[in-house]
């Protein structure tokens, strides 16, 4: 794979984050990068409530992105959460018409869409992907790779299958598409995550990525090198926000700064350990009055630790241990990112209450991604980039489509540059 240039943008409930990276013998750099934090209340909890202005800044991100790579931006893939996207895996089987022959690409395509057809629907979604994860030949032989050429009399398949509300994802192509470019592709914001942080080792050993955003929190777990679940909640590190600024009776702003530099996830502990952590004194100013208070980290902490607790052991790991049913073998622990995944002691905590290794994840080790980036809120961005990488890789070995491709990317080609040399 030669000269292909990828864009990712990740639309998020406090910025919007876009990338450039181009692809050469199979190499990946980033060649662009830019992020515009709002000013005003555009995204909330994952969906757009302010068309207007989320055109605007997806249009600023992609401007500058053409300045620093000048090259026309046609197309973008994205990442989604938001609270309306779901994905489970389950088994499926066909029989094989002529039974001990070669498996062919048809009898592959036909399981998929056998899949697709006896799935249940949720009211106002649409399949957005299904991905297999292991095929079954007559109920026995499991194969992680596609199984053409292999004899078999019957083909099933362990897929995962993701579902998303049509309206909110509609919502964010409207605003692409008025800003002047066009989707190319979709994934899940943690299916995004995960590729920028994950080995196929982790994923092999079983691990659990959380990440913990501002207005919704997306989580998806490995086990044995397959994708189990796939989850998208509309609550985030903002709750801890609102719930400082209702209590103590401060602006916004102010509770998330004390949050940071104040408030311990893993509150309990320092209790138990009397840290002088909790003594800190801590000067705010009233809503309204600006009048003085003085508060100290303990009860600061006492907040932050209730509603992390909220959202991480009674929602998160609670919906993963109601889904699985099982005992969970997550060798490779808990990965934390996103915005939020930086409060103090959050890492200990989850490890607490997971029982298992926790840790931080951030992107690293990529060709061209400046030091500024290299932190949790970037990972879906960064990992958006890898995951379409990954998809072309796969897709470039069939000549036909490659073929196809070519076509439909010269004709949007075309259509850019008379945009593009009119500017």
């Amino acid at each position: 794979m030669t000269n292909e240039t990828i864009v990712s943008l990740d639309i998020g409930s406090q910025k919007i984050a876009g990338m450039v990276a181009t692809v050469n013998d199979d190499i990946l750099e980033i060649i662009g990068a830019e992020y515009i934090e709002y000013e005003e209340e555009i995204v909330q909890q994952g969906r757009v409530v302010d068309i207007e202005n989320c055109t605007k800044y997806i249009k600023n991100v992609l401007s500058e992105l053409e300045q620093q790579t000048n090259i026309g931006l046609p197309l973008v893939n994205i990442s989604i959460g938001g609270g309306f996207l779901r994905g489970l895996s389950s088994s499926h089987k066909i029989a094989i018409e002529t039974t001990r022959r070669r498996i062919t690409e048809l009898d592959i395509d036909n399981l998929l869409r056998s899949i697709k057809n006896v799935s249940n629907v949720p009211p106002g979604s649409h399949i957005f992907k299904i991905l297999p994860q292991e095929y079954i030949i007559d109920d026995e032989t499991k194969v992680k790779k596609n199984p053409k050429g292999m004899f078999g009399s019957s083909l099933g398949a362990l897929v995962h299958i993701c579902f998303v509300l049509d309206n909110p994802l509609e919502n964010i192509f409207q605003c692409i598409k008025n800003a002047g470019s066009e989707v190319d592709q979709v994934y899940p914001h943690s299916w995004s995550a995960a590729e920028a942080l994950l080995s196929d080792e982790e994923k092999k050993s079983g691990v659990i990525v959380i990440d913990f955003g501002k207005g919704t929190t997306d989580f998806l777990i490995y086990l044995d090198g397959n994708l189990y679940g796939t989850y998208s909640m509309r609550c985030g590190g903002e709750y801890i926000d609102k719930d400082l600024s209702r209590i103590l009776n401060i602006s916004a702003e102010s509770s998330c700064e004390i949050k940071k530099q104040y408030g311990w996830c893993n509150y309990p502990v320092l209790i138990e350990q009397k840290s002088a952590e909790l003594e800190k004194q801590v000067e705010l100013r009233m809503v309204g009055t600006g009048a003085k208070i003085y508060v100290n980290a303990d009860k600061i902490s006492k907040i932050v630790y209730e509603r992390t607790d909220d959202i991480i052991r009674k929602m998160v790991k609670k919906k993963i241990e109601t889904d699985l049913k099982t005992k969970l073998h997550i060798g490779a622990g808990i990965v934390l990112t996103g915005g939020s995944s930086q409060l103090k002691g959050l890492v200990d905590y989850v490890s607490r209450i997971f029982a298992k290794p926790a840790r931080i994840g951030a992107p690293k080790g990529i060709l061209g991604l400046p030091a500024s980036y290299q932190y949790p809120c970037f990972s879906a961005v960064v990992g958006t980039l890898l995951l379409r990488k990954k998809e072309m890789d796969k897709k470039y070995k069939n000549p036909e489509w490659k073929k196809k491709l070519m076509t439909s990317k010269k004709k949007v080609e075309n259509v850019w540059k008379k945009i593009w040399g009119g500017w």
